[in-house]
């Protein structure tokens, strides 16, 4: 049996079905994507790839099935979690997630709403399903198999999709110890031998689910914290924050100012063959090349060049949300959700008003808002995923409660942020201590008086 050496849990050995889809085309292409996009411009080693991402889920995967599908009968099961961990992120464009936001943004208007808020599954789904050497190795049955144990639309038992896509899945379990290691950073390191050791299955209602045995919360307990610690360490640095936004900024500015056809060909989403066969052809490295060595791509060459010589845009204002107490309450939720595409036209009226009192383009300013969570919340990733149960003298129990740590943690304790990133500089740290307080003053009043400037 073949092998191959991670850099997280050693010797992998893939099957040859398996060893075939990772020489894919379609595998090959995340070696070029790289898994944090642009962190590394704040943490130097962070340039690990969705390619090596998927390896590692589908090793913890693996790992998984084995323990919670052991019956002679489940080895159909086994292996449809071992392709579907394989190939759950072949639908990720450059930069990773980055790209999930402008597809959504730049998604037809007469899509239904299901489309535009899974555009990425969809996508994922759609180069799967048209995938000819994939079909190849494995056949269309099992692929449309894979996709619904992706999708949840089409699963046996709820326990193996868990396995793929749930609170303790091992997408997380991956993504947290290789993005800790790569950054160089310790806050997403956990047990994970132990929490896989204390794993079981158990019936509900005619369906079976994954729980956590009494042993395992303290394991648990150092997962859930690393998800909590990372995410507010890494994943929300203030670098990370700004270069996600600068991208998203620079490519649609690309599309609806500079009319570049390879960014309308890439991002407005297209139900065809053609669109597909051309996603795949692109990755990060390849972006900035299009758009950092061309000048004529005007408004998305000015952002991407900055990206490029790590010229950043600067936060200038912050605020948390619940010190705008002005603020009328129609316009409250709007502002909350300010990146969303349908407050499109209220987010360019504000960035014009902040862009007059900074003296920059308002193309070039960016009002952003995003949400700190609980971690009790982040637990049970809000109501997508369900909180987690453990199984205590045969009763199965709410984790939350059971735990010592999380019982007395308030989950309605949460903070919105509002900032604003703009290309400024300043002379000296006196001077930008004065400029940073004017704005603190003239930005703060512009938003108080946000129903007017929307008419609301």
């Amino acid at each position: 049996m073949s092998e191959i050496r991670d850099t997280i849990f050693g010797f992998i050995e893939p099957e040859s079905d398996e060893w075939d889809i990772l020489n894919s085309t379609l595998l090959q292409r995340l070696r070029r994507i790289k898994q944090l996009a642009l962190a590394f411009l704040v943490y130097p080693g962070a340039l690990h790839t969705r390619f090596e991402h998927s390896l590692g889920v589908f090793y913890l995967a693996s790992v998984m099935a084995e323990k919670l599908l052991a019956k002679a009968d489940e080895k159909d099961q086994r292996q449809i979690v071992r392709l579907a961990a394989l190939l759950h992120d072949v639908g990720h464009g450059p930069f990773s997630h980055v790209s999930e936001s402008v597809l959504e943004l730049f998604s037809t208007q007469d899509s239904s709403e299901e489309i535009t808020e899974k555009i990425h599954e969809k996508i994922t789904a759609e180069l799967l399903r048209s995938d000819k050497e994939l079909d190849r190795i494995i056949g269309k049955k099992k692929i449309d198999t894979v996709i619904g144990l992706l999708s949840g639309d089409k699963v046996d038992i709820s326990l193996t999709k868990q396995i793929v896509s749930g609170p303790i899945d091992a997408d997380k379990q991956d993504y947290l110890l290789r993005d800790s290691y790569f950054c160089g950073v310790k806050y997403g390191v956990y047990d994970y031998s132990r929490l896989i050791n204390t794993l079981e299955r158990y019936q509900d209602d005619g369906d079976e689910y994954i729980c956590i045995q009494k042993d395992g919360i303290h394991a648990l307990e150092q997962f859930i914290l690393a998800k909590y610690f990372m995410t507010q360490q890494v994943y929300r640095h203030r670098i990370r924050l700004i270069s996600d936004e600068m991208i998203i900024r620079g490519i649609e500015l690309g599309i609806k100012k500079d009319d570049i056809a390879e960014l309308k060909r890439l991002y407005i989403y297209e139900e065809t063959d053609a669109y597909l066969q051309n996603y795949k052809k692109w990755w990060g490295d390849r972006l900035f090349n299009l758009l950092v060595f061309d000048k004529k791509n005007g408004y998305a060459h000015g952002i991407f060049e900055r990206l490029y010589e790590r010229k950043l845009f600067k936060k200038v204002f912050d605020v948390k949300f619940l010190e705008l107490e002005e603020i009328p309450g129609p316009a409250r939720p709007m502002l909350q959700k300010i990146t969303k595409k349908e407050n499109k036209t209220r987010r360019e009226q504000l960035e014009s008003e902040i862009a007059r009192v900074l003296k920059v383009k308002p193309e070039y300013t960016i009002i952003n808002s995003y949400q700190v969570k609980s971690v009790k919340e982040v637990s049970r990733d809000g109501d997508k995923e369900g909180s987690i149960t453990i199984k205590i003298n045969g009763n199965m129990r709410n984790f939350e409660d059971e735990s010592t740590v999380f019982r007395s943690i308030d989950d309605k304790l949460k903070e919105v942020w509002v900032e604003v990133y703009a290309p400024v500089s300043f002379k000296d740290k006196r001077e930008r201590e004065k400029k940073l307080k004017e704005w603190k003053k003239e930005i703060t009043a512009i938003l108080k008086n946000i129903g007017k400037l929307w008419e609301i």
